[in-house]
């Protein structure tokens, strides 16, 4: 049987491997359905917030935009799904992937060496 390509799994069809798959998860008891990552943007503001704190960050969280949160958001989801949660990675990361842009509200060159992985 020829496999499914990703948009004839999102348009209903199957084939014995998902049914399988299916049917593999709902006998332990998963619901198929159910969602495997969340993250509100209240809880990764949270986070961010806590790390600023933490680390002693000069930032000036109050002038940040809505459009420069939203790319912090983006970068924490992707720093979620790429880094372990040990010793700050995944905020280091959103922090060092950003620094350019929150250079403009407080982040000195300073702070991105402290930050680094290295």
């Amino acid at each position: 049987m020829k496999d499914l390509t990703l948009m004839d799994i999102l348009n209903g069809k199957k084939n014995k491997k998902t049914m399988n798959a299916t049917k593999n998860l709902q006998s332990v008891g998963l619901k198929p359905d159910d969602t495997i990552i969340l993250i509100t943007q209240g809880g990764a503001i949270n986070a961010l917030l806590e790390f600023i704190e933490e680390w002693e960050l000069p930032i000036k969280i109050d002038k940040i935009s809505k459009e420069d949160w939203k790319i912090l958001f983006a970068s924490y989801a992707d720093a979620i799904i790429d880094y372990h949660p040990d010793n700050d990675h995944q905020e280091r990361m959103v922090f060092l992937k950003n620094a350019k842009m929150l250079k403009k509200y407080g982040l000195t060159d300073e702070d991105v060496m402290r930050l680094d992985f290295c």
